[in-house]
């Protein structure tokens, strides 16, 4: 399952290999960042078998941490949910 994070800006002081690579920190075993075009990162949710509503809170709650803006989206089977919402 693929879950899209929808973003305009970094947070100050990170750059995109930073966020990749905690990003894949955060997912652990159970998915991976695959791609993305500008203002978009693709994660790879690999374990069907768990309930993707526990990668999406994660990554969640990762972006805000991280302080994405409030117009920081994620998206995943088609709905797309703020993360601040």
């Amino acid at each position: 399952m693929d879950l899209y994070i929808h973003y305009t800006e970094l947070p100050q002081g990170k750059e995109l290999a930073d966020i990749v690579g905690e990003l894949n920190e955060v997912l652990d075993e159970h998915g991976a960042v695959c791609g993305g075009t500008a203002g978009r990162i693709d994660l790879d949710l690999e374990d069907e078998r768990i309930n993707p509503k526990y990668a999406q809170i994660a990554v969640k709650s990762y972006l805000q941490r991280s302080g994405f803006s409030k117009e920081t989206a994620i998206e995943i089977g088609g709905m797309e949910i703020g993360i601040y919402e």
